[in-house]
């Protein structure tokens, strides 16, 4: 789907006295192709019935294209008298802003406008960014094959003596060397009872034979996002607790990639049968997140695979299935994969 038809899509909700002020980078990355390269505000999105302009800094590079319009500056006093002009030509009587993406004194400058302000709902935007087109889609299946080549080749390299945070750079120049733009997310890397932290960073602790390692990670490839989890036993004489934790994490990940493929799944169906699961093998306090999540340009996207969403699971949805279960003080086990639901 073209970045056209995506604005064209979103203009269809927008009434004709409402203007929409995106903020957030992947949102308006989503709609207008436009990167931003650094953590400061590069670009505004302004979308009304008639109206779509992007508002960016001077410096940044970008692409024309049908439907958009392009002003080279984000300062304060072209923002406001931008909206002022869209205001009178247009009859706009509210603005919806993305409170989630601003910063105070945007909102307070955007507050002394004329208009009521609203927050803007970004349920609208993530139902259209939910669904990813085959672009998309084989994007993010580069960068699940990229994850997947670089954690194993890692994880064959692993040798007495290294570092959580050896492992880490390892993992990441394997990954570069594969063809990775940049990581997802950062890296985990945890070893022994560093594994009970399911979002526990690396550190100098040097890996001993017969230990738990759990990392987890991803990749992006044309800005779109993978995420991998695998915990593996480093040595020859695996713990009992070990093998027992893994036999019922991997059954769960299999319980609930079951339900997956029936029709009309929801996300709360899917959190359902990994808490059941896991809680049947009397372990379901030790499960401490939810099952999963949806992913793309961002990391974390909707759906969230948790007990009080009943998004139904849709063709052209990128979801991760993560169970498992953190003994604290002993290891974690964490099974975690990225599945692209129905491929279109």
């Amino acid at each position: 789907m073209s970045f056209t038809e995506r604005l064209q899509r979103l203009q269809l909700g927008v009434s004709s006295s409402e203007v929409l002020l995106i903020a957030d980078p992947d949102h308006i990355r989503y709609f207008t192709g436009f990167v931003t390269l650094t953590p400061e505000r590069e670009a505004f999105l302004i979308i009304t019935k008639k109206t779509a302009l992007l508002c960016h800094g001077a410096f940044s590079p970008v692409t024309s294209q049908k439907n958009l319009a392009h002003h080279p500056s984000i300062s304060p006093s072209v923002m406001t008298a931008k909206l002022r002009e869209l205001t009178e030509a247009e009859g706009l009587k509210t603005l919806a802003l993305d409170k989630e993406a601003i910063f105070v004194s945007e909102y307070e400058l955007f507050n002394a406008l004329s208009l009521e302000i609203k927050t803007l709902n970004t349920g609208r935007l993530w139902q259209l960014r939910m669904i990813k087109d085959a672009e998309e889609q084989k994007a993010i299946k580069k960068a699940i094959s990229i994850t997947e080549r670089g954690l194993k080749q890692t994880i064959g390299k692993l040798a007495v003596g290294m570092t959580e945070l050896e492992v880490e750079k390892l993992l990441e120049q394997t990954f570069r060397d594969l063809g990775s733009e940049e990581l997802a997310f950062p890296t985990i890397v945890a070893f022994a009872n560093h594994s009970a932290l399911p979002h526990h960073q690396p550190t100098d602790r040097k890996l001993t034979d017969n230990t738990a390692v759990l990392i987890d990670c991803g990749t992006r490839f044309d800005g779109y996002c993978s995420d991998l989890t695998r915990t593996v036993w480093f040595g020859d004489k695996p713990d009992d607790k070990f093998l027992e934790i893994e036999k019922i994490v991997k059954a769960t990940f299999s319980v609930a990639t079951s339900v997956l493929e029936k029709p009309d799944c929801t996300a709360q169906q899917l959190d359902e049968a990994a808490r059941n699961s896991i809680s049947l093998a009397g372990f379901g306090k030790e499960f401490i997140h939810t099952t999963g999540h949806g992913l793309g340009l961002s990391i974390h996207e909707p759906p969230s695979l948790n007990a009080n969403n009943a998004q139904k699971i849709l063709a052209g949805m990128a979801i991760t299935i993560e169970p498992g279960i953190y003994l604290a003080g002993k290891f974690g086990y964490r099974y975690e994969e990225t599945r692209v639901v129905n491929d279109c």
